[in-house]
């Protein structure tokens, strides 16, 4: 499965007895990105560097993607096991981000939790002359609560008036605020606003409190605020023996916006090694040669990455790369790890034979890769509905139950003057993503990440990096291009490709007439293959909203069941409708989707937005499909004046009536057999 790009939402169904009248919506939310028509799926043939086999990883905050393909974030805290094999037992250790620590000094709440990967620690078990090594940030210390970058800066304040016949710009960051200021005549005073708003006040501007509403807020005068102060280590950290590499994208050569780069501590069984002599292209073990003699070594390879690489006893080559990311030391989106690995395919049947931990089981099966420690396979999760309120919970839980390091196994040397337990598992609860206490406004969020799929991991994992900080918004597109580039597509055309069908050409007008209606698509049916199970308000007239029905059976191993369809208005004048389904993923999986037809005209329309949904099927039931169909229009009349569209929809708030129905679409007549 490609790395980068291609991973599925998997869904699992159960419970099931009362499916016929039940709405079975299935998504789990642990997912990543997508893209249906292009990636491999199940794949050892990926690549990274000279390694071509299974790829897997970590990212942001951090986002977990199986060996093979399974996405979760792991937001939690402590030290986890990520692999565990034949070759590898890697551990990882998940700290708060420092927006969460702030909020804990300056007491405010508007601050969202989250975690970063700070620690790696990498054990070779194939090899007992290779040492264990661990690559750590230090833990910075902010004396005042604010980041380096904004000392002696007031948050939560905005200046009035703004500086007159000068209009908001945009700036990378509050320095470059700050220099826009002093180049600017008359200015004395700035507020920028969620990571990229500059504003500019004279002297006589005074200080007002901004509304929790707002992006988070810093500024102050010119001559205190916006001065980057040197970044402050942990007492007893011993930072003159750190290597400092680059933070930013690393396949562009791009310094971040704080760049100074961040500061590595390298151990070597436990001892820190003095690395702070090193440079882009120095070995940190091993030499220039080492490749040739297959023989294990670690190297600064560019801007931002350390490359390490293991030979097994057969000579097979593993690769692992490790990237630093964030804003800069001790900033709100702090120094912290992306990692990635790949697993060689000549030792495929090692890795399939046993391999636990966070990454999953590399055996290009990827509803198995939540697992207990000894290899016994957890059922993936089951929701009623994607906005049942318990999206991450689960994946939170198998983290936290499953994958903490016990003390007797750590192989982490603790930061400096810290012990055991200030890196172990604790006992946290579980707080989910809130948009209300973005340090982003929703606007920037949008602006941001509203152009990626609501339904592909990109556009959540986006949300919640830009919600935590808002710095780091405007990056969210670099970041994703430079996943891609870093985990190239295997090239490869003989493995499975996920497709969809194709849009069903069959008419679906006679005159003015519908075809292929629930109670017409099966002559031989009794009654309808149409039910509505849900409806906020009457049918305004007699006549169908599903129409053109089309059954598409499975093709072969790469697609499953799903049903094509029409809607048609049945208002009298034209309408807003929306129409939330979901989309078939290979042979059973699901993704949630939502179609927009705007000012939809009444009657049978022969060009018009054709929907395909993916089917429902299970054991001992007849396959369907679950549709929410919306209408906005001022033609309701006995609409309920609670009824909201399905924000997944993002609709606008309409003043007028919404009105709701919810169908269960049978997805074969009646007795067709489901093969």
């Amino acid at each position: 499965m490609n790395f980068g790009q291609a991973f599925l939402i998997l869904f699992a169904l159960a419970n099931v007895a009362d499916a016929q009248d039940a709405q079975l919506r299935g998504n789990r939310e642990l997912q990543t990105s997508i893209s249906n028509k292009k990636w491999n799926v199940n794949s050892y043939n990926e690549k990274l560097g000279q390694c071509r086999g299974a790829m897997c990883g970590l990212w942001g905050d951090p986002h977990i993607l199986s060996c093979d393909g399974l996405g979760f974030d792991c937001n939690a805290v402590g030290l986890f096991t990520l692999m565990r094999n034949f070759l590898y037992n890697i551990q990882a250790r998940f700290v708060p981000v420092e927006s969460e620590e702030m909020k804990m000094v300056l007491g405010w709440d508007k601050y969202p939790a989250a975690s970063l990967t700070n620690d790696i620690i990498i054990e070779n078990v194939d090899s007992d002359d290779y040492p264990t090594m661990q690559f750590s940030f230090p833990e910075f210390y902010n004396k005042d609560g604010l980041p380096p970058s904004e000392t002696n800066c007031l948050e939560g304040y905005m200046y009035e008036p703004t500086l007159q016949g000068y209009s908001m710009s945009k700036e990378d960051c509050i320095e470059d605020c700050r220099i826009r200021c002093e180049t600017t005549k008359g200015c004395a005073q700035f507020y920028f606003v969620g990571g990229e708003n500059c504003h500019l006040a004279g002297k006589d501007a005074e200080l007002r409190e901004v509304s929790e509403k707002w992006a988070r807020t810093v500024g102050g005068s010119v001559d205190q605020c916006g001065h980057k102060a040197r970044y402050t280590a942990r007492e007893g950290t011993e930072i003159e023996k750190a290597m400092v590499i680059g933070n930013g994208t690393g396949n562009k050569n791009k310094k971040h916006r704080h760049g100074e780069g961040c500061p590595v501590l390298f151990y070597k069984d436990g001892e820190l090694v003095d690395v702070s002599d090193k440079k882009q292209g120095d070995w940190l073990v091993g030499d220039k040669n080492s490749h040739k003699k297959k023989m294990n070594y670690v190297r600064w390879k560019s801007f931002n990455q350390i490359e390490i690489v293991h030979f097994t006893k057969d000579g097979s080559r593993s690769e692992i790369m490790l990237e630093t990311a964030g804003e800069g030391p001790g900033e709100l989106w702090n120094c912290h790890w992306n990692f990635f690995v790949c697993l060689p395919k000549a030792n495929k049947e090692k890795f399939k034979a046993k391999s636990v931990g966070l990454l999953g089981s590399p055996d290009e099966n990827s509803t198995n890769d939540w697992m207990k420690p000894d290899g016994t396979v957890i059922p993936l999760p089951t929701y009623s509905d994607v906005n049942d309120g318990t999206r991450g919970e689960e994946a939170h839980k198998y983290c936290t139950e499953n994958w903490c390091v016990d003390e007797e196994d750590s192989l982490m040397v603790p930061p400096a003057g810290g012990s055991w337990k200030d890196i172990k598992c604790h006992d946290e609860p579980y707080v989910p993503f809130d948009e209300d206490t973005c340090l982003a406004s929703q606007a920037q969020i949008e602006a941001h990440c509203g152009d990626k799929d609501f339904t592909d991991f990109k556009y959540n994992a986006c949300r919640e990096e830009c919600c935590i900080a808002p710095g780091v918004c405007p990056l969210m597109e670099e970041t994703e291009e430079e996943i891609e580039d870093i985990i190239p597509h295997s090239g490869e055309d003989d493995v499975t490709i996920v497709d969809l069908p194709p849009v069903p050409d069959t008419p679906s007008c006679d005159d003015t007439n519908h075809e292929a209606t629930g109670e017409t698509v099966c002559p031989s049916a009794e009654g309808s293959v149409v039910k509505v199970i849900h409806q906020t308000a009457d049918f305004p007239a007699d006549q169908p909203v599903i129409y053109g029905i089309q059954f598409n059976p499975s093709a072969g191993d790469d697609q499953g069941r799903t049903v094509s369809f029409k809607v048609d208005n049945p208002y009298g004048s034209a309408a807003d409708a929306y129409v939330r389904y979901e989309k078939k993923v290979g042979l059973y999986a699901n993704d949630p989707a939502c179609d927009s037809l705007p000012e939809l005209p009444p009657g049978c329309q022969e060009e018009t937005t054709v929907i395909t949904a993916g089917c429902i099927e299970y054991p001992d039931v007849a396959p369907f499909a679950l549709v929410d169909v919306y209408f906005a229009t001022d033609e309701a009349l006995n609409a309920d004046p609670d009824t909201e569209v399905e924000k997944c929809c993002k609709a606008p708030d309409y003043s007028i009536g919404v009105v709701k129905y919810s169908f269960k679409i049978q997805c074969a007549c009646p007795g067709e057999s489901a093969e």
